[in-house]
């Protein structure tokens, strides 16, 4: 009989220890404070989710201008504020990408920045000869910013959605330098944010020096990005590519002459399979092919992956060796 009280006993003060009113408003209060905690979380990652998903929203619809011909630019400038007009009458956006009942709107949100790009847009005459792929690295700027947290991808994009005065030439100045720097690490230039990564592989102006080297070693990584470099090799294959540059690669080495810079030097050759060449250029890291497939020109059916995106781009100097 002893036994079975001294079991029961802690179960009846556990019962009565329930209906206590302080310890019943303990546990509703514990409780709710549960509830809340859980609550707040999911917001934060509906908000979060929200944010990824608008971004990478607005990108595809910027990336429905660049699928066409290539056009005025002026006509890619009107054609992509009605994209955006659409976006903020129909898209049902973040507010912290737009929000329709500011007035005025923050010129620091991401659809007022692009629009003042798409306005800015026919001014930039250096994007005449490329003006799809400008497109796309404005698209990719945002689909980047949309694997960062909120705070990261909100400041990325306020700092890096903005189309400079001019391309990549003037190394010298102290401000285009900011812009478009020389001699930086990967890891820096990875940083320097989708717009600027494209652009800096169009400059107008050969590098103060040349590191004589091999494309083994650029694949390999052994120099930084953005450096003038000379190499000597045998041309493995050539081609043209979409947006109007000349290709040809010296063993896995990707080698790309401009548009603008064949129309400033009209007579710089254009190497062909089994050239011997000296090359002279930029070292370049192509981020916009990391998730794409390029082709052996001799071989359309299986073609060949990309083995790096390592380049000499853009390539100023060509010279066909006997």
């Amino acid at each position: 009989m002893n036994a079975i009280l001294a079991v029961l006993l802690p179960v009846c003060a556990l019962a009565a220890g329930d209906s206590h009113p302080e310890l019943k408003k303990g546990k509703l209060e514990a409780d709710e404070k549960v509830r809340q905690h859980k609550s707040e979380r999911l917001a934060r990652y509906q908000a979060k989710e929200r944010l990824k998903k608008d971004l990478r929203y607005i990108a595809e619809e910027l990336d429905r201008e660049r699928l066409g011909e290539r056009l005025e630019l002026q006509t890619h400038s009107d054609n992509c504020l009605e994209r955006i007009e659409h976006l903020k009458k129909h898209g049902q956006l973040d507010a912290r990408l737009y929000d329709p009942a500011e007035n005025p709107q923050d010129p620091d949100k991401v659809i007022p920045r692009l629009e003042k790009i798409c306005r800015e847009l026919p001014n930039k005459k250096y994007a005449e000869q490329y003006p799809r792929s400008l497109i796309k690295a404005i698209a990719t700027e945002l689909r980047d910013a949309a694997e960062l947290d909120e705070a990261a991808a909100l400041k990325t994009l306020e700092e890096n959605l903005v189309l400079p005065d001019q391309q990549p030439g003037e190394e010298d100045a102290f401000q285009a330098l900011a812009l478009f720097p020389v001699d930086v690490t990967l890891e820096r230039f990875k940083k320097l944010g989708a717009i600027r990564v494209f652009l800096v592989k169009h400059r107008i102006k050969r590098p103060r020096g040349h590191a004589k080297t091999t494309a083994k070693d650029i694949v390999a990584g052994r120099h930084n990005v953005q450096i003038g470099v000379e190499i000597e090799g045998k041309v493995a294959r050539h081609g043209g590519a979409i947006d109007g540059d000349y290709t040809f690669d010296i063993g896995d080495l990707h080698i790309e002459m401009t548009p603008e810079w064949r129309l400033m030097h009209p007579n710089i050759p254009k190497p062909k399979k089994g050239d011997k060449v000296r090359v002279k250029g930029w070292t370049y890291y192509d981020i916009f092919h990391k998730a794409e497939m390029e082709y052996d020109p001799d071989d359309e059916v299986l073609g060949i992956n990309r083995v790096t995106l390592w380049e000499i781009h853009p390539v100023q100097d060509v010279e066909v060796l006997p």
